[in-house]
């Protein structure tokens, strides 16, 4: 599987290191060191698969030279503990080809170039012979200041500060890790890595310790390391913790079974019975620790002496301030008006009396100056002086106070935080098996209450369906009603013409009716005579009323014919 690794390190002289020496190491080269004079000659060195330098838009040609550049860091660098170099150690990802390896290590090259304006010497490392065939690696190696066309310019200490170095590295390993990714989906590989640390992903998998290079060589030579000793203790109790696991995940198995077979409401019961109350253990854990509560209490003290220092040092500023103005009120009540002086000394030598005023000027001078010189030795006045400078003094002393107060407060708000994180997530391990089965019978209320809201749509869905299907055929009958309907009127309609056009219509004594068709084709004879017979009772009506109609017309005519032989 992807291996994640990021380390950022210094390259410091307080540690007796060189930025000459350590780009030579890590590119296998022979440099010479100008500032004292020493050969770093590390040509022999195997293992470096490519090296190059990677520079910021509008650098001059040195800092493509490797000798040139490291020997300009050593130069710009002036105090004996100075840091010379910083640098990154990647791990880079085995499944990856050397051409990908290769350029996923320049393109977080130029990240930190285009960050930081500084240039980067990038060195590949395959795997030692005899360590870890996926051991591939990259050191990228820093200025500590920025290029320019001048050479290396200011320092740049966003990292080093303990305000913003944290978040800018932590910005870094993420960026490293998504960068890490999308090479990785490139090459059409599953694995993926992931910058955060076991806990901030929420597994309860223990992190193993790095070796390095020196208790990685030993334990190749079947040397047991303190480093390896907790790696392989890590290793036996992640085994242990399998085990339990996997004994937990059988009895959640079982319960889930029985969290099925329940009512839904007595399910939902044991659910809100499950959740474990972590603030309340998290609460007594608290308590229980003697050492939270020790530093609890300093905590405390620290804040009470802050407060205090904070409070004194406000009463000797005041009281310097009140000291100040007294000495002014006291200034102003010894001295002479200033408006004479000023006149004499705005005289100047204008007019005809301009020497005599100039005269009488200096003589005012004089005299305002042993006016000045009485209020300046007056006790009163040496006495408020004197007393400025002795609470100037213990206000300086108290902000001296206050400091220490503050720093002594911080530390003891961070110890007091260190050991909260720790109890914590020992109450979080404690619970985790309880935590555990209340997700499982969580997630099993959930998919119930998830099937039956389904059911329950499903059930209003089919309603719905069978209603619309109702109307459907509702309408359907009703349409094909009043097509019966409208057949059967147009029907009728047409057997009162086909009544009207019978040759003959005898009435018989027994209520029937004979008829005699007129002269038809055979297939519409028969078709009237099928409709006559469809409809008896429209059939009667329409012979009587045909009957009645040909008897009135056969006695008009009758009558007609008689008043024609009267006349």
């Amino acid at each position: 599987m992807a291996i994640y690794h990021l380390s950022v390190k210094t390259v410091s002289r307080s540690s007796g290191r060189s930025a000459v020496a350590a780009a030579a190491y890590r590119s296998g080269i022979r440099l010479a060191c100008e500032r004292d004079g020493r050969t770093h000659d590390y040509t022999r060195k195997r293992g470096v698969v490519e090296s190059f330098i990677v520079v910021p838009a509008g650098a001059e040609a040195w800092a493509s030279d490797r000798s040139a550049l490291w020997n300009r860091a050593e130069a710009a660098e002036t105090r004996k503990n100075s840091t010379v170099a910083r640098e990154y150690e990647l791990a880079l990802p085995a499944e990856l080809p050397e051409g990908e390896r290769v350029a996923l290590a320049r393109r977080f090259a130029e990240t930190v170039v285009e960050r930081f304006g500084v240039v980067a010497d990038v060195a590949l490392h395959e795997p030692h012979r005899e360590g870890d065939e996926r051991n591939w690696h990259a050191h990228i190696l820093t200025t500590t200041r920025a290029a320019n066309e001048n050479g290396l310019g200011g320092k740049t200490r966003q990292l080093d500060d303990r305000a913003t170095g944290p978040a800018l590295v932590e910005g870094l390993r993420e960026v490293w890790a998504e960068q890490v990714n999308a090479a990785l989906e490139r090459a059409q590989v599953e694995e993926r890595v992931d910058h955060r640390s076991f806990a901030r992903r929420g597994l309860e998998q223990a992190p193993t310790v790095h070796l390095g290079p020196a208790a990685s060589a030993l334990e190749r030579r079947g040397v047991q390391t303190g480093v390896g000793d907790v790696n392989r203790a890590v290793a036996a109790s992640e085994e242990a913790r399998e085990v339990v696991r996997q004994a937990d995940a059988e009895v959640i198995d079982l319960e889930r079974e029985r969290w099925r077979r329940m009512p839904l409401n007595a399910l939902q019961w044991e659910v809100n019975t499950l959740l474990p109350d972590r603030e309340a253990a998290k609460a007594a854990a608290l308590m229980a620790d003697p050492a939270y509560r020790e530093a609890e209490k300093a905590a405390e003290t620290a804040r009470a002496g802050e407060a205090k220092a904070r409070l004194d040092l406000l009463e000797a500023t005041e009281t310097v301030r009140s000291l100040n103005q007294k000495a002014e009120r006291y200034q102003g009540r010894q001295e002479p008006t200033q408006q004479p002086r000023a006149a004499l000394r705005s005289s100047g030598s204008e007019g005809r009396w301009g020497a005599i005023r100039g005269l009488f000027s200096r003589l005012g001078g004089l005299m305002f100056w042993r006016q000045d010189k009485e209020v300046s030795e007056n006790p009163e006045s040496k006495r408020i002086q004197t007393q400025i400078a002795e609470w100037t003094e213990l206000a300086a002393e108290r902000q001296g106070v206050l400091d220490s107060a503050e720093k002594l407060h911080t530390e003891a708000r961070w110890t007091v935080g260190t050991l909260y994180s720790r109890i914590a997530g020992q109450v979080d391990e404690a619970l985790a098996p309880e935590y555990r089965r209340y997700s499982a019978a969580q997630s099993v209320l959930d998919e119930r209450i998830e099937e039956d809201r389904q059911r329950a749509a499903e059930a209003e869905a089919e309603r719905r369906n069978e209603e619309i299907l109702r109307r459907v055929d509702a309408e359907i009958e009703r349409e094909r009603r009043e097509a019966v309907e409208q057949q059967r009127r147009a029907e009728i309609a047409e057997l009162r013409q086909i009544v009207r056009g019978l040759a003959s219509i005898r009435p018989t004594e027994e209520g029937i009716f004979r008829v005699r068709f007129a002269d038809l084709p055979p297939e519409e004879l028969k078709r009237q005579q099928d409709l006559l017979e469809r409809y008896p009772e429209e059939r009667k009506s329409a012979l009587k009323a045909e009957v009645s109609e040909r008897e009135l017309q056969a006695s008009s005519r009758e009558k007609d014919r008689g008043f024609d032989m009267m006349d």
